[in-house]
């Protein structure tokens, strides 16, 4: 199963990027990992130019950064004591950087980090959908995303949904969802939408005398026992319980095992991410999602799907864009 043992927060010292902070920690208690800090300084590119272009004997570089930065240090060593245990504590970082959403995404992956937990709004928040440093950060991120907002309480998740439009690469979020649901002590949902006009389920063949909703249910669940498979991810398993929709993942540790509930919720509608925001506002405490399913060959960043329920549910929702290993099977 996925450990995520070094976590990245960025922070903008914002109230919305307070929200992260604990998360954060509480993530860290499950698996015992580092939590650092990372801020990004953008450059005042034109506002340094135009100040030499008046002459005035000013230099960013040497009379302005410095102090940022040295401010914004003693700020992240701040909220560190003041969020995080000792053992977690990990580095703080200030960078300086043109564009802060780029900057995160490049410094997460060549640190080599699990998992990048931020305020869904920053300054730049506004009521209607989530920041655009943080959706940038989402679209950009190789690194899986966890958008914290307002609504999110981490004391109380019962229920992860993962949408899967049934292909090989929107299952590629399942270790993630286990893993995280495994932390708050949740039951999963894969939550599937048969759009009206044709949907990628229509490839799994139907079984005589079992109807529709059935034939994508068992389709789902035999291809996502497939794909742990074949990823040789054999800590777990989908166990069968004979009742229809429900079933279990279990989680072996060694000689232990425990188990978490799966239930398969699937609907008809007009568009899948209609459907998907929907059913998470009503009964979602978390969503998980790949960032590639069906549509995602037609996006370079995001599928379209994806795109939309990362932008406007309002619910935490946490990216995980597939390997290269995903996209070559």
């Amino acid at each position: 199963m996925i450990e995520l043992k070094k976590i990245l927060v960025p922070t903008d010292f914002s109230k919305g990027s307070e929200k992260a902070y604990p998360v954060a920690q509480n993530i860290a208690d499950t698996f015992g990992g580092t939590i650092d800090f990372l801020h990004i300084v953008p450059t005042l590119k034109y506002f340094n130019e135009s100040i030499k272009g008046l002459g005035v004997p000013l230099d960013m570089n040497k009379d302005i950064y410095p102090h940022v930065i040295d401010d914004s240090e003693k700020n992240l060593k701040k909220l560190m004591g003041q969020y995080l245990k000792d053992k977690n504590r990990g580095d703080y970082f200030v960078k300086i950087e043109r564009k802060p959403s780029e900057a995160i995404s490049t410094f997460a992956i060549k640190n080599d980090y699990d998992l990048v937990i931020m305020g869904a709004k920053g300054k730049d928040e506004t009521s209607l959908m989530r920041g655009s440093v943080t959706e940038r950060v989402i679209r950009k991120s190789k690194v899986p995303v966890f958008s914290v907002g307002d609504r999110f309480d981490m004391n109380n998740i019962k229920n992860v949904v993962m949408p899967t439009d049934t292909s090989e690469l929107s299952l590629a979020s399942f270790p993630l969802t286990v893993a995280l649901a495994d932390s708050f002590n949740a039951h999963i949902t894969l939550f599937n939408v048969i759009e009206l006009y044709g949907s990628i389920s229509e490839d799994i063949p139907r079984t005589a005398g079992k109807g529709e909703m059935i034939s994508i249910y068992e389709g789902i669940i035999e291809r996502l026992n497939k794909f742990l498979t074949k990823r040789k991810i054999d800590n777990i398993h989908i166990q069968r319980t004979g009742v229809m929709f429900e079933d279990e993942v279990v989680i072996t540790d060694g000689d232990d095992s425990r188990t978490l509930s799966l239930f398969t919720k699937i609907e008809k509608g007009v568009s899948a991410h209609y459907e998907i925001e929907n059913y998470a506002s009503e009964h979602a405490d978390l969503v998980v999602m790949a960032t590639h399913g069906h549509s995602g060959f037609a996006h370079l960043i995001l599928g379209s799907t994806a795109e939309k329920v990362a932008q406007y549910v309002k619910k935490p929702v946490i990216s995980v864009r597939p390997t290269e290993d995903d996209f070559s099977n």
